[in-house]
């Protein structure tokens, strides 16, 4: 295979990667309603395209993941806690921007350096399992923790130990198991090819 044909699928997964990001971010897709949570799948897409594309990729994945949920926050806030996501609503945009983007771009960079560490030392399968777990527990760590730092005049202890115990479970399970069923099947395709 070319370098440029290389390159140009992978212009094409990350593009689709992308559009599947909006796709679960702006329709009721993205979002599992269990009062009173809802565990988001919106971390999936990015740490699928992090395990099969590596760091820069998931990077700029994460970045996408970060803008659609501002954007979604500024335009259709549901809550008071997710207008916090939202440069234009929070009152404090600097803050608002890093907690909103800052630990999506990381979601992708650690998910695929976690994949890339770990199955040097176990089998692809748990490797891919395990990022996704890892990967998904430090972000919710990352966001749940920027919303402490940033804003802490919300009564946010019983919101985090809420969220992290409900939420970060539910999240990080589907994590390891979708991202594990979608990138095992793949790589071994792109092995063969």
């Amino acid at each position: 295979m070319s370098k440029h044909v290389g390159k140009t699928r992978e212009l094409v997964q990350l593009s689709l990667l992308i559009a599947l990001e909006a796709v679960l971010a702006f329709t009721p897709l993205g979002f599992i309603m269990i009062p009173p949570i809802a565990i988001t799948i919106l971390h999936i897409p990015v740490i699928i395209g992090a395990v099969l594309m590596g760091p820069a990729k998931g990077g700029i994945l994460g970045g996408a993941f970060g803008i659609l949920s501002m954007i979604k926050a500024t335009f259709f806030a549901a809550s008071p806690a997710d207008m916090l996501f939202s440069p234009f609503l929070s009152g404090v945009p600097v803050q608002s921007l890093v907690m909103c983007v800052l630990p999506r771009i990381l979601l992708g960079v650690l998910a695929a350096l976690l994949f890339r560490l770990l199955k040097g030392i176990t089998k692809e399968t748990l490797a891919i399992a395990l990022a996704a777990i890892f990967a998904t527990v430090l972000h919710s760590l990352m966001v749940l923790g920027s919303m402490w730092l940033f804003f802490n005049a919300m009564p946010l202890r019983d919101v985090f130990v809420t969220i992290a115990s409900l939420n970060c479970i539910a999240e990080t399970i589907a994590a390891g198991i979708l991202a594990t069923a979608v990138c095992r099947p793949i790589l071994a395709y792109l092995r063969r090819g």
